[in-house]
């Protein structure tokens, strides 16, 4: 009979084997590859701080994301791994880096509601979670993971995008003509379509209906209850064939050019445009001018902003691409 000492030896060196063993199976990419295999998951195409990426992981993203749909040959299939191998690296480089992030219970319950609440009913949700294989466990460490990742990419990126009052306002100065406002014009208008194409007859149809509505203007009738009797554009019938302020550069020549002619509150003839047939009622003018700093400073604000954010999120992924100890070519 063995003495308790020589036992105890024993399971403590089965302890240190075991444990030196399967350090050696996680780092052998070779191991890993074959455990894979042998539990379904197919070959290790990348290894990333210690997590595998598998062809089931890349097949389901591939599935997800369409990128076969377009694909005609084998290059186009080869050219679509590629781009998903490399979307997925580091987006696994993100979540183990983001291991110590902690979200709010309340956030994830809310991701997974709001997840939930789109396949409408209960037996929906559960049909559709059996039929994709996943348990909700394993969707919520799904979602616990991709919040976890997104807080800790919106950490590294916001201490590289940051912009300073003295930032703005040197932009603003080396760029005056970017905030300076041409002369604009607010219109409303009484359309009937008719562009390229249109049937002759239907044409002059239009026109013969433009003039008589032209002429009820003339004899004093409404412009705006006529417009929402008789407009075809939707989006302006109902507000008196409001455009709202706009510069010549957004409207057809020919309408800007009758715009031009009018005073606040005269009507024009009709007008025929590539689009149809106009009358015009203008409304108001303001003059052009060149905007002041504090008018713009949040615009210019935003816009340093976002563009360091790209410049961050590129010098981002390039660092997270580097944490791939192992990544198999196509």
């Amino acid at each position: 009979m063995k003495s308790p000492a020589v036992s105890l030896a024993a399971v403590v060196a089965g302890c240190i084997a075991g444990f030196l063993c399967s350090e050696c199976l996680m780092r052998s990419v070779a191991l890993r590859d074959h455990v894979a295999k042998w539990f379904g998951r197919g070959d290790l195409l990348a290894l990333v701080n210690g997590r595998g990426i598998y062809q089931v992981d890349l097949e389901r993203r591939l599935a997800e994301s369409g990128y076969l749909a377009g694909a005609e040959n084998s290059n186009d299939t080869t050219r679509a791994r590629d781009v998903v191998l490399n979307e997925l690296v580091p987006n696994i480089a993100a979540e183990t880096r983001a291991s110590h992030e902690r979200v709010p219970r309340s956030q994830l319950d809310a991701q997974l509601n709001l997840l939930r609440f789109q396949f409408g009913d209960e037996q929906t949700w559960r049909a559709v979670l059996s039929k994709s294989g996943v348990s909700r466990g394993a969707l919520r460490r799904t979602l616990k993971n991709n919040l976890e990742a997104r807080l800790w990419i919106a950490r590294q990126v916001s201490s590289e995008s940051s912009v300073t009052p003295d930032e703005c306002r040197q932009f603003y100065q080396s760029h005056l003509d970017q905030f300076f406002l041409p002369e604009r014009r607010n219109v409303s208008h009484l359309f009937l379509a008719a562009p390229a194409g249109t049937p002759s007859e239907v044409v002059e149809a239009k026109r013969t209906a433009i003039q008589g509505l032209s002429a009820r203007l003339s004899s004093g009738e409404d412009f705006a209850r006529l417009a929402a009797e008789n407009s075809e554009d939707d989006a302006t019938k109902f507000r008196g064939g409001e455009l709202g302020y706009f510069s010549a550069k957004r409207m057809p020549p020919e309408f800007v050019e009758a715009a031009v002619r009018l005073r606040p509150g005269e009507i024009s003839k009709p007008v025929r445009t590539r689009l149809g047939f106009h009358i015009l009622k203008l409304i108001d003018v303001q003059a052009a001018r060149q905007q002041a700093f504090d008018e713009v400073r949040g615009d210019i604000a935003l816009e340093l902003a976002n563009q360091r954010r790209v410049v961050a999120i590129d010098k981002l992924i390039a660092d997270l691409c580097r944490d791939a100890a192992y990544l198999k070519p196509f």
